[in-house]
């Protein structure tokens, strides 16, 4: 995944739903990094990316993990695609 995709989609999410975002998480394989991005954001708050050396198996595909309240998994999938879609 491009990083200008995910951290947009992640603001724009942040901005208009951010008190619904009890917790998000997961591993980024981010294009260009070598080992996966670690992300984390509770609410309005983004804690730093961090790329980590290693992958923790052989699966290179990134895992997301997101707890909301009152938003549905289509309207994130969504809107990831349409972020994509203008970059």
């Amino acid at each position: 995944m491009p990083w200008p995709v995910f951290a947009r989609a992640m603001d724009t999410l942040m901005t208009m739903r951010g008190a619904d975002l009890l917790r998000v998480k997961g591993f980024l394989n981010v294009e260009g990094c070598k080992g996966p991005v670690l992300v984390q954001f509770v609410q309005h708050l983004a804690h730093p990316p961090v790329e980590l050396q290693t992958w923790p198996d052989d699966s290179r595909q990134s895992r997301l993990v997101f707890i909301t309240r009152d938003i549905a998994e289509a309207q994130v999938r969504g809107l990831f695609a349409a972020v994509r879609g203008l970059l």
